[in-house]
């Protein structure tokens, strides 16, 4: 238990998916527990939460299991927008999308002037900005309306929906349903350090540490996603001395992808669709 609550502390201030987290904070187990929001069917609709909901949360749609909230600061199109994202994200897979149901998926949308502090599930000083990617255990996953790509959004910066929810399928996912996937991408991750290509987190060690409980690889497995559906990013990057607002290197395009780590692109195409570019129209990587 103890180091689980050590893994969601160094996920919170080191891997929010190229957030920066400003202040050290420690979240109890007070903070980590809640019950799971009810589920009940909206289709492709946005829809007042139902009773158990915590009142917070204005705004609720169920894309097949996996629960979409907000407050009302957080307009329709964007939980719709990560509503057909998660389906799309989910369709070459069920296996993967029935195991990750067991930990009853959430995506909490945070709008412009909130942070993860504003939300209930976590504790004031908790700095969150722009995501945060569900573990076992922990009750949300957690994106910034800056990070989701809809008509109209003028406020985005990059697709920290996907890069958040692609952490949800190699946390939730695939330790049941691929678990030797983990290592692949471990050892994917480590030869892209060595290739120069990626640069690890300066606190966390190669040797050691199980696949599962690194973050590093998970942070690489997230960036080549970008590239694989060839959106080109450059995200804030929390252990290369970037702040809020700043960028870091580019993610690349797919062909790129494909060149530099053949084994990393195979990886993705077994769990993932080979398309998304209708969701990602408005998407810019400027």
């Amino acid at each position: 238990m103890q180091e689980r609550k050590i893994r969601l502390v160094l996920l919170l201030f080191f891997t929010l998916c190229w957030h920066c987290a400003q202040e050290s904070n420690q979240m109890g187990e007070e903070e980590t527990h809640f019950d799971p929001f009810p589920l009940v069917e909206t289709g492709q609709k946005v829809i007042g939460p139902p009773e158990g909901v915590h009142p917070f949360y204005t705004k609720y749609t169920n894309a097949a299991g996996v629960i979409i909230v907000s407050s009302k600061q957080v307009p329709d199109e964007a939980l719709l927008s990560a509503h057909r994202t998660v389906l799309r994200l989910l369709s070459s897979r069920p296996d993967m999308h029935h195991a990750m149901l067991e930990h009853h998926p959430r995506i909490s949308i945070m709008g412009l002037s909130e942070t993860a502090s504003d939300l209930p599930e976590f504790e004031t000083g908790s700095d969150g900005q722009w995501g945060l990617g569900q573990m076992p255990g922990s009750p949300t996953t957690l994106v910034s309306i800056r990070g989701i790509c809809y008509e109209g959004n003028d406020d985005y910066i990059a697709n920290f929906l996907l890069h958040e929810f692609v952490h949800d399928v190699h946390n939730l996912a695939m330790p049941k349903t691929n678990p030797e996937a983990l290592a692949e991408i471990y050892a994917a991750y480590l030869a892209a350090i060595d290739k120069g290509i990626f640069t690890p987190p300066v606190d966390e060690p190669r040797e050691g540490i199980t696949p599962f409980d690194a973050y590093g690889d998970d942070e690489y497995f997230t960036h080549s996603v970008n590239a694989y559906y060839n959106l080109n990013e450059s995200l804030p990057g929390p252990w290369m001395d970037f702040k809020v607002g700043e960028r870091g290197w580019r993610s690349g395009t797919r062909e790129e992808l494909r060149l530099q780590d053949p084994a990393i692109f195979e990886v993705i195409g077994r769990f993932f669709p080979d398309d998304l570019s209708d969701l990602m129209q408005f998407c810019s990587s400027e």
